[in-house]
C-alpha cells in the first residue's frame, strides 16, 4: 500500500514535466538534474504513505485482534486520532453494540424456549410415569386427570411450536402474510365476534361497536383476525367477573383502526415497554392464573409481527387496576383496489344469479318430465 501511493504521487509529477518539456522542445542531457531528484522524491512519498498508513494499520491491528476476542469489548479511540479513523472506529463499535444486542436476544429467546418446552414436557413425562407405574389398577379419577393434563399440555407443546415457527420465518424473512386482498374490515371483526360470544365466560361483558359503511384494507384477513382473537382473548383474561370488554372499529382518513378495551387489572408502566416482547408475561400471569392463562408468551409478539407485515402498528394504553387499550391501525386500500375488489364481486354476483337461474330452470324441467311420466303411467 506504501509503495502504491509512493509511486501515485511521483508518476504526476514526472508526467508533468514531460508534457512541459515536450511542447517547449529539450535535450534528454538537459533533464539529467531530475535523477538525483528521484530517490528523494520516492524517500518522500514513502515517509508521508506510511504516516498517512499508521492509524489505518493500526485500526486494522485492533480489528483484528477483536475477532479472535469477547464480543463485550469495543475499540479504543483516541482523542489525538485522526478525525476519518475516529468515526471508522466509532461506526465499527456500533456495529459491535447492534451484533452483541441481537446475540443477547437470541441466547435470551433459545433459554426461554427451552424452559417453556421443557415445563409441559415434564408435566407429561410425570404423569406418563404415573400411569405405568399404576397399572391397570389405577383409580378412574386419576387416570382422567393424569390423561387430561397430557392431552392440555401436549396441545400447549403444539401452539408453542407453532408460534415458534411462525416467528422463525419472519426472523429469516419470508412471507407472513399468506393471502393478501381487499377485504372489509367490518367481516374481519364480526368473525372475531362470533367466535368471541361462545368462548367468553357469562360473567364479563363483551361488546362490538361496527359502523355500517364498508371499511376496506388490503391485507390478510386470517391474519388480522389472528391478531385481533388474541388481543380480545388476553382482555377477557385480565378482566374479572363483572368487567366489561369492548371492540371498536372505525376509519381515518387512511387507516382502519380497532381499539381493543378492557376495564381489567391493568398493566404496569414498567411492563409496558416490554409486553411485545418474545415469551414475556407480567409478573402475575407466572403463576398461570385464571387470569393470564396458560399461554406461550408468544402471542403479542407474533400480533406486533403481523400488523407490521401490513405496514400497520399496535399502541397501548393502560392503567393499573383501571384497564387497557390496544389500537391496532392498518392503511385503508387504495381507490383503485377497491374499484377492482368491487367489480369483482358484481361479476362473481352475476355468476351467481346465472347459476341459480339455471338451476331453477333444470329443477322445473325435471319436475315436468317427471310430471309427464306420472301422467303417462296413469292413462296406461
Amino acid at each position: 500500500m506504501t509503495l502504491v501511493m509512493s509511486a501515485s504521487g511521483i508518476l504526476p509529477i514526472i508526467i508533468c514535466h514531460l508534457l512541459v518539456a515536450g511542447m517547449t522542445g529539450f535535450r534528454f542531457i538537459e533533464l539529467a538534474w531530475y535523477l538525483p531528484l528521484l530517490p528523494v522524491l520516492v524517500a518522500v512519498n514513502w515517509f508521508l504513505a506510511g504516516f498517512v498508513l499508521i492509524p489505518i494499520k493500526e485500526l486494522l491491528d485492533s480489528t483484528t485482534k477483536l475477532a479472535h476476542a469477547d464480543i463485550r469489548q469495543r475499540l479504543d479511540i483516541s482523542p489525538n486520532e485522526l478525525n476519518e479513523t475516529s468515526e471508522v472506529r466509532k461506526a465499527f463499535n456500533r456495529l459491535l453494540n447492534r451484533l452483541e444486542e441481537s446475540l443477547n436476544i437470541q441466547c435470551q429467546f433459545v433459554a426461554d424456549a427451552s424452559h417453556e418446552l421443557r415445563t409441559p414436557l415434564t408435566s407429561i413425562q410425570g404423569y406418563t410415569k404415573l400411569l405405568q407405574r399404576r397399572g391397570t389398577g389405577i383409580d378412574p379419577q386419576l387416570l382422567s386427570e393424569a390423561l387430561q393434563t397430557i392431552s392440555d399440555e401436549s396441545g400447549r407443546l403444539i401452539r408453542l411450536v407453532s408460534d415458534l415457527l411462525q416467528l422463525a420465518r419472519a426472523d429469516a424473512g419470508q412471507q407472513v402474510l399468506a393471502q393478501i386482498e381487499v377485504v372489509d374490515m367490518r367481516t374481519v371483526v364480526a368473525s372475531v365476534e362470533d367466535t368471541v360470544s361462545v368462548i367468553a365466560p357469562e360473567q364479563i361483558e363483551t361488546r362490538f361497536v361496527i359502523p355500517q359503511q364498508p371499511i376496506w384494507v388490503y391485507a390478510d384477513a386470517d391474519r388480522l383476525k389472528q391478531v385481533l382473537l388474541n388481543l380480545t382473548n388476553n382482555a377477557i383474561k385480565a378482566t374479572q367477573a363483572g368487567g366489561k370488554v369492548t371492540v371498536t372499529l372505525r376509519s381515518s382518513s387512511t387507516d382502519a383502526i380497532i381499539r381493543v378495551m378492557d376495564t381489567g387489572i391493568g398493566i404496569a408502566p414498567a411492563d409496558q415497554q416490554r409486553i411485545f416482547d418474545r415469551f414475556f408475561r407480567i409478573e402475575r400471569s407466572r403463576t398461570r392464573s385464571r387470569l393470564y392463562g396458560g399461554g406461550t408468551g408468544l402471542g403479542l409478539a407474533i400480533a406486533l409481527t403481523i400488523i407490521k407485515a401490513h405496514r400497520g402498528g399496535i399502541d397501548l394504553e393502560s392503567e393499573l387496576n383501571k384497564g387497557s387499550t390496544f389500537t391496532v391501525k392498518i392503511p385503508l386500500a387504495t381507490s383503485d383496489q377497491i374499484a377492482k375488489k368491487l367489480e369483482a364481486m358484481q361479476q362473481a354476483e352475476e355468476i351467481n344469479k346465472i347459476s341459480i337461474g339455471a338451476l331453477n330452470d333444470m329443477k322445473e324441467a325435471d319436475g315436468n318430465i317427471r310430471s309427464r311420466e306420472v301422467t303417462a303411467n296413469s292413462e296406461s
